[in-house]
């Protein structure tokens, strides 16, 4: 993906509440830890039957100017495009998401990135929902990192691949697992067609999102608003109403929608309040 210019990088920072940084770990970090925090994961454009667009230009005008989420394969080519712009150089890798422990092998459906910076290499991820590490993680390294959250860690299941683990109730869950191989543009173009498109992907069928707070996550799962801190939930609030759900979506998520009557009827009728 070709990297942004330095307009757009300015009106993305100004999106963070960040300023400039620099091509290290900790630029990393608080790029990472920002961007969490001020833009949602959401799939309501996948809901509505719109096509998921995955070119620079587009990205940035649904997102930044837009003020909209996205999933991971938005979130994260986004976020890739503003770190070339930064002299980063990111390497999408796909992953398997493991959670709830599918009885089988998921498939590839999520999209991150690894940097080499100072020597080790880091996996960034700014567009997994769930209980996803806020920090990047060094993949050679296992060490438990406290995230804010609880802790998490990388380890190493099989040549070239990786497990992304945290630990809950003293256990750890798994995440994600994801190899350090090289893809092509057209394995990401495939992969979010499949779950943007497809009737198998969760994706189609639910609306998901979600936002990190400092100190844990807001997340609304169709009609169900859930709070939580830290890893424990403690708020979960159902929402009885279409005019209550826009109005949580704006004043817990800052999202507006451009949808037309026919996408918002789209929206609603799936999973009604």
């Amino acid at each position: 993906m070709d990297k942004m210019n330095n307009k757009q990088r300015q009106a993305y920072f100004k999106t963070l509440q960040l300023s400039e940084v620099d091509v290290t770990f900790a630029g990393l970090k608080a790029l990472q830890e920002q961007h969490i925090k001020r833009i949602p994961f959401e799939n309501l454009d996948v809901v509505v039957g719109r096509d998921i667009i995955l070119s620079p230009d587009h990205l940035f005008r649904k997102i930044i100017e837009g003020k909209r989420g996205g999933y991971c394969f938005e979130l994260n080519l986004l976020f890739a495009s503003l770190l070339r712009s930064l002299g980063f150089e990111p390497k999408s890798v796909m992953g398997r998401v493991w959670l709830r422990n599918p009885m089988q092998m998921p498939p590839r459906n999520h999209l991150a990135h690894l940097l080499r910076l100072e020597g080790k290499t880091y996996l960034t991820d700014v567009g997994f929902g769930a209980l996803a590490p806020r920090v990047p993680l060094d993949i050679h390294s296992s060490q438990e990192i406290e995230d804010g959250d609880g802790v998490v860690r990388v380890i190493n299941t099989q040549p070239n691949e990786y497990m992304v683990q945290r630990k809950v109730d003293g256990l750890w869950e798994n995440q994600y697992s994801f190899e350090d191989i090289d893809i092509s543009y057209d394995d990401i173009e495939i992969a979010s067609f499949y779950m943007s498109k497809s009737k198998s992907s969760h994706f189609y069928h639910h609306r998901f999102v979600g936002i990190f707070t400092e100190n844990g996550r807001m997340g609304l799962f169709e009609n169900k608003l859930t709070r939580r801190v830290g890893i424990n939930t403690v708020e979960s609030t159902e929402i009885l109403t279409q005019e209550e759900w826009l109005a949580v979506l704006k004043d817990r998520f800052d999202l507006e929608l451009d949808f037309s009557d026919v996408e918002r009827f789209i929206l609603f009728s799936r999973n009604e309040c």
